[in-house]
């Protein structure tokens, strides 16, 4: 029987994002309006609930549950981990850019700016270090450290 997830995030678009995509009406309407205003209406009705559903199913999920962390699709023993290492501000900035290694494994959201790097100290394991986006990377970082401790 699985428990509870200790650490559950959804890193979905920010709420501004929804509104952005409401230019999609006017656009549907200006190209439809020649045809029928109703057909417009639909349109743009369907494209928008179409983007922002494929926006809502696509955001990856952070869970860490019994013991296992779960970044987008892709699972790991936190026995296979080092210490988890919040990012924000400047050094999330840094990770992204200058720090990049393309070895890591990555599972980034573009309109989340802070991340936890955790090592993974598995030796038969290619992959250096999981990046992972958060919104609480703090947080997320303790939850790891958390599962840690109990394994």
């Amino acid at each position: 029987m699985e428990s509870a997830p200790s650490y559950r995030e959804r890193l979905v678009p920010p709420w501004w994002l929804l509104l952005v995509l409401l230019l999609i009406v006017p656009a549907s309407l200006l190209v439809f309006l020649p045809v029928d205003i109703g057909v417009g209406i639909g349109v743009a009705a369907v494209l928008y609930s179409a983007i922002a559903l494929a926006l809502w199913l696509g955001a990856p999920i952070v869970e860490l549950r019994d013991g296992t962390l779960r970044a987008g699709r892709a699972r790991i023993g936190v026995d296979d981990l080092g210490a988890a290492e919040p990012l924000e501000g400047a050094e999330a900035k840094s990770a992204m850019r200058a720090a990049w290694n393309p070895a890591d494994h990555h599972v980034i959201s573009p309109w989340t700016t802070s991340l936890v790097r955790v090592p993974v100290t598995d030796p038969a394991d290619a992959t250096p270090a999981w990046i992972v986006s958060s919104r609480r990377p703090r947080a997320l970082a303790a939850a790891i450290a958390a599962a840690q401790a109990h394994s």
